[in-house]
């Protein structure tokens, strides 16, 4: 490990890659495109996949999903910027790219590529244009190809392209798709996810053209995610540093910066990309992220240019690296030097008090110092936008001054740079408390509520605080912004609402689609409007799109959870998707919130009772499905059977019989895992039901997991304590524990840890005292342990048992020679020969008894079976 300071390349790449190439981690892509008619590309990025920041992301939006429902959704962690849980292409042409680099694609093989090749750009600058040139977009300023790409739909890209490097005097090809490549990243990647993604996708009339894994040794071996993230990774990975040619003039701010030059750095080898610092540094990907940051926060990472970057690791900081970030009480207490404290001897203090404590035994002066050192850092940490660091350095600045109104102002401040709304609130309450009568505790509690958008709140609190301070600038500035939003705000109801009436005119004429799209526009101005998406479901199902109906309706509901229109607009919805147990409950639902209002309850019921109808019907057919399913089934045509009940499930889906007969029916076929499905299912619609334990158990069990098969039964019988087939599974639970307890005192036999395997045995017998087997075993084990008594009465037990078992003869004449009764033991080993003929070991021990109780050695004649 060099104790010298190294230059590294990107240092921040390795731990990005790391998590692509990590042992099981892997992405899922969805190869997708639609009508750009239909969706702009801007829309596709920013309504259906979100802001790249998930909490900035659209409401509804992919992102804005899983931010909301990260844990429901199987993430370990909350996304964040960096962690979006989501890629999206960029452009048209970075959809090819990206097909290109993920899955394989060519430029002519690829519907994008052949309509840029017909734009009349070539496949060499099609190539040349992959790894995101600077191009002249016009009035001769230079810029990223990818970027002047970015967001366009694909005919306005094809004409940028024309101009570019194609023929601009020619019509752009006639192509109206919009192709990109989405992918799921590994933190997020979880089954609910996929789900998710998908039905958005369905929503939106995306199509999927193709899935599926790239797995994390694939990504590894074919450099997948470094020429994904090409302009960072060429240099981090693909590339070392002498092959890199920084811009001349950034060299001399290279050398001004840290007082030496690029080509010394490079002749001294003090210089690595990320990959090789890692293994001369000896570090994972992990740590060297920590000694990036470390030196990132010290001002020493240099940018060169576009992907670009070179961090200054100062030697001897990687040795022992910590990672806390901030000083703690003990740490300022370590610092200060003995001539602040005039020789207090903090090492005398008794045991048990704590850093901050230790702090506090300071004179006052030395505590306000240090609070004053710590507030002056945490300034410096917002203005180089270290917010984090600027939170640390006041919650301990806090600990030693909890009744500083302007810690918790500056505090705050720093929490709303970090958008963390909750905690700035609670800091402008707090100074608020402290100092009622400062104004800037009220602007910190106004600009919070502003940025939650509670826009008439923030009114409210910003002219409190100017109440107190009339000429308070930051006040009136605030508060011009915030009623600059509210009269924004009511200019987008109003259009929104306007849009609202025309898209009622248009459907009273039978114009559904003109209604579905001015209250799209309606929504996208105001998307916290309940009836907006109410009659925008009314639309769809005019229109019999269904699924979009009920994706409204939804919306409705969770705006507005207690107005009942929008359980019948789900209803509606569900009862033309034949999903009719939810039609059912929605309309339940809405009845129930409204129960005065004649009109709606009258026509609510009109629906439920056709729902109703059609479930009666169905399950009267449902029942007819069930018998053909239990003929079948007693003929042992079990496909036959497992084909009705499905037809029956299918009618009527809440029938838990008709789950638990189709497990039945999965598992005669070993289809054990669709076995459980159905079982579970069965116990989630009656989960009072013991027999839909008894399911559960014998799919655990014949899948090999004794524990959850054994807590199948256990449920079972706390419900029915004597439902003869849970206890009959049972039975058979405990015959396979004890089997693999048999085979565990096996193991413990042959590693000689002869006391293991009587315990094992012994546990066996008392799951299952019938099989002889484990008797005879459990003697073989007392035998080796010298317990020939202990011995014997196992050998008993087990002739007993089994009176035509030879090998119980043969233990019971092992004991009995151990214990000097030789004449017991030839008899029993008489017997055992008697019983086996043929057995070779048997005979040889008979003839060791017989030898020893002749005092010679004795031969005995070979017997036919």
């Amino acid at each position: 490990m060099p104790a010298d300071d190294i230059y590294v390349v990107n240092g921040f790449y390795a731990a990005m890659r790391d998590a692509y190439t990590r042992p099981g981690a892997s992405i899922y892509y969805l190869s997708v495109q639609w009508e750009a008619c239909d969706l702009s590309w801007a829309d596709f990025r920013s309504d259906v996949l979100g802001a790249t920041d998930p909490e900035k992301a659209s409401l509804g939006s992919l992102r804005w999903q899983i931010l909301k429902d990260w844990d429901k959704l199987g993430l370990k962690s909350k996304p964040n910027m960096s962690e979006n849980a989501l890629h999206g292409s960029a452009s048209p042409f970075e959809g090819l790219v990206e097909r290109m680099n993920w899955l394989g694609a060519t430029i002519e093989g690829d519907d994008t590529g052949k309509a840029l090749i017909g734009a009349g750009v070539n496949k060499d600058r099609i190539k040349e244009w992959t790894k995101d040139p600077q191009v002249d977009a016009g009035e001769g300023q230079l810029t990223s190809l990818f970027e002047t790409f970015e967001d366009l739909s694909i005919s306005p890209m094809l004409k940028k392209a024309q101009k570019l490097g194609g023929d601009p005097f020619e019509d752009a090809p006639d192509f109206g798709l919009n192709q990109a490549l989405i992918f799921i990243k590994p933190h997020a990647l979880t089954e609910e996810v996929k789900a998710l993604v998908k039905s958005t996708l369905r929503d939106q009339s995306i199509s999927i053209l193709k899935e599926g894994y790239v797995e994390a040794a694939s990504i590894s071996e074919k450099k997948l995610v470094d020429h994904h993230y090409y302009s960072i990774a060429s240099k981090a990975t693909l590339s070392k540093p002498v092959e890199l040619n920084p811009a001349k003039l950034k060299l001399a701010e290279f050398t001004a910066k840290f007082g030496t030059t690029w080509s010394q750095v490079l002749s001294e080898g003090a210089a690595y990309n990320s990959l090789d610092a890692c293994d001369v540094l000896g570090v994972d990907a992990e740590a060297l992220l920590t000694l990036w940051n470390a030196a990132k926060s010290e001002d020493n990472v240099f940018k060169f240019g576009s992907g670009f970057y070179v961090g200054k690791i100062a030697g001897g900081s990687y040795g022992g690296m910590s990672s806390a970030v901030v000083p703690s009480a003990g740490d300022i207490l370590a610092e200060l030097p003995k001539s602040i404290y005039g020789g207090f001897d903090t090492l005398a203090l008794p045991n048990g008090i704590d850093d901050a404590e230790k702090m506090l035994l300071f004179p006052e002066s030395t505590i306000k110092a240090a609070v004053d050192t710590l507030k002056e850092v945490a300034i410096d940490d917002f203005k180089s936008e270290q917010y984090e660091r600027a939170v640390k350095h006041l919650t301990v600045a806090l600990s030693l001054d909890e009744k500083s109104h302007v810690l918790f102002s500056n505090r705050c401040t720093a929490y709303i740079a970090l958008e963390n709304y909750d905690k700035a609130m609670e800091d402008a309450d707090e100074c608020i408390r402290l100092q009622p009568n400062w104004a800037k505790g009220y602007l910190r509690r106004g600009s919070v509520f502003f940025r939650m958008g509670k826009l008439e709140v923030a009114e409210t609190v910003l002219k409190e605080g100017l109440d107190l301070d009339p000429g308070n600038d930051a006040l009136k500035k605030e508060l011009e912004a915030v009623m600059n939003a509210i009269a924004e705000k009511m200019a987008r109801q109003r259009e929104s609402l306007e849009c609202k009436e025309r898209a009622i005119e248009y459907f009273n004429e039978q114009n559904y689609k003109g209604a579905v799209d001015l209250l799209k526009k309606a929504i996208k101005l105001d998307p916290e409007n309940h009836i907006f998406y109410s009659n925008r479901a009314a639309a769809y199902m005019a229109l019999e799109q269904y699924d979009k109906a009920l994706a409204d309706a939804e919306d409705c509901i969770r705006l507005q959870p207690n107005w009942p229109k929008g359980y019948s607009r789900k209803g509606a919805a569900l009862f033309r998707m034949d999903k009719l147990a939810g039609a059912r409950d929605a309309f339940e639902k809405g009845l129930e919130l409204d129960r005065d209002n004649a009109t709606y309850v009258r026509c609510t019921k009109q629906e439920l009772q056709l729902v109703m109808d059609a479930i009666a019907q169905r399950k009267e057919e449902s029942l007819e499905y069930k018998e053909r399913a239990i003929e079948a089934f007693n003929v042992q045509n079990f496909k036959r059977a497992e084909q009705h009940l499905t037809s029956a499930i299918e009618l009527d889906p809440e029938n838990h019989v008709f789950y638990s007969n189709r497990a039945a029916a999965y598992m005669a076929m070993e289809k054990f895992d669709r076995a459980l499905k159905d079982a579970n299912e069965c116990v989630k619609l009656q989960p009072t039901w013991a027999k839909g334990y008894s399911r559960q158990a014998a799919a655990f069990l014949s899948m090999g997991d004794l524990p959850a098969a054994r807590e199948a039964c256990m449920r079972g019988l706390d419900l029915e304590p004597d439902n003869s087939q849970v206890k009959e599974e049972l039975r058979r639970v405990e015959i396979a524990e004890s089997l693999a307890l048999k085979d565990a005192a096996t193991e413990a036999f042959k590693a000689q840890d002869y006391e293991k395997a009587v315990e094992d045995l012994t546990a066996a017998i008392g799951l299952d005292s019938s099989n002889q087997v484990f008797f005879s075993n459990r003697s073989v084990a007392y035998t080796a342990m010298q317990l020939y008594e202990k011995a014997l009465d196992d050998a008993d037990e087990c002739v007993r048992l089994q009176p035509t078992w030879a090998k119980g003869y043969s233990r019971r004449a092992a004991a009995k020679f151990h214990l000097g009764d030789l004449q017991a033991a030839k008899l029993a080993y008489s017997k055992a020969w008697d019983l086996e003929p043929t057995n070779a070991k048997t005979k040889a021990d008979l003839e060791h008894v017989l030898s020893e109780i002749a005092g010679m050695r004795v031969v005995l004649p070979e017997r036919s079976g």
